[in-house]
């Protein structure tokens, strides 16, 4: 089996090839401590989506010898021309200077892994803002990347929304059956009531709806926004969310032009969008989203950043220290995100046409 790649690494200086470009798709591997390098080969060797796009791999300039001795086992690297599809090896010095650090040992994340991830991650938004790439594929991380910073976003996806500038953002998981997204993400059950507003529900229900027209290349999105409440309040006499916030939200929405329904009862919204009702559901609170998305997509799920300028897809799950580098971690759920950050990348730059590109990595 023969796959594109580079052998050469790259620097971020970033070239014209004068030549029309392929789609361009950034990709870390989180804390290279987890499962996400294991996954994210895995994931090329059997996706090629770098015979399509050319994929650059942000990672720590001092783990560069331990991934391209795995590159090559994997059989993924060999020259290709400049903007033409291929796997970009990225290499990232701290402070300009590739520092003698450990390479990350599988299962022990430690302060210099957690480090290594942030760097790539950071080197990441940074192409994404400087127009270098189409789409970004993110590997698993903990929380812990992050601690350095002040205020501490709660995680990749917030990061990356302010980095980029977003006015609205929003999680979308999906998978091939079902698509969830939560208005409350991770916080106390006993806070959500009060962080349900309309401008929240309808914050995140745009920035849905223009994510799945522009990346997902569904026309006239459909949404069903939930209850909170069981049944959905019946009418306030199970809580008054529904009329005070759902409900006010779904008219603002349709005013819009925004094809969507609700508020709807939560125990069988999700059976209907399975079933080709609703492109995406809107949902009050993450495990609202997640139980059922989780359900039908445990192996193959991903998760979408609504609200960007660029598209993030990551894998749903997280860095599963327990298993990394015993060779039995799923690659499922990072396929379908490398798969679907290809396919999102093309539609970007298909729709930019085809350009002189100075900002193109080469």
């Amino acid at each position: 089996m023969q796959m594109a790649a580079t052998w050469g690494t790259d620097s971020a200086v970033h070239r014209n090839s004068g030549a029309a470009r392929c789609p361009r798709v950034g990709l870390t591997l989180g804390d290279p401590a987890g499962i996400g390098p294991e996954v994210a080969l895995q994931a090329l060797v059997h996706t090629h989506v770098h015979e399509k796009s050319r994929v650059y791999l942000y990672f720590a300039a001092e783990l560069e010898n331990w991934l391209r001795t795995a590159c090559e086992r994997f059989g993924l690297l060999r020259r290709t021309s400049s903007g033409c599809p291929g796997l970009v090896l990225v290499p990232l010095p701290k402070d300009g200077l590739a520092y003698p650090d450990p390479v990350a040992m599988p299962g022990r994340s430690t302060p210099q892994s957690r480090e290594q991830a942030f760097r790539a991650l950071d080197a990441l938004a940074q192409a994404a803002i400087a127009g270098q790439i189409d789409a970004m594929v993110t590997g698993p991380v903990p929380k812990g990347i992050f601690d350095h910073l002040q205020p501490r976003p709660p995680g990749q996806t917030e990061f990356l929304a302010a980095r980029l500038g977003a006015d609205r953002f929003a999680m979308m998981l999906a998978g091939p059956r079902l698509r969830v997204v939560p208005v409350t993400t991770h916080v106390p059950l006993r806070d959500v009531a009060a962080l349900i507003t309309e401008q929240r529900i309808v914050d995140c229900s745009l920035a849905a709806a223009d994510a799945l027209q522009r990346w997902l290349d569904i026309s006239g999105p459909r949404l069903a926004v939930c209850g909170l409440n069981p049944h959905a309040g019946e009418g306030g006499r199970i809580g008054d969310e529904e009329e005070r916030e759902i409900a006010p939200a779904v008219a603002h929405l349709r005013r819009l032009g925004i094809d969507v329904e609700g508020p709807v009862v939560s125990d069988t919204v999700f059976h209907q969008a399975m079933t080709g009702r609703y492109d995406a559901v809107i949902c009050m609170y993450h495990d609202q989203a997640l139980g059922p998305l989780k359900t039908v997509h445990f192996h193959d799920g991903y998760n979408l950043t609504c609200g960007l300028s660029v598209p993030r897809i990551s894998p749903d799950h997280g860095t599963a220290y327990d298993i990394a580098g015993k060779g039995v971690a799923d690659p499922g759920s990072m396929i379908q995100a490398i798969v679907r950050g290809e396919r999102m990348a093309a539609l970007v730059s298909a729709s930019r046409g085809v350009a002189d590109d100075p900002n193109s990595p080469a």
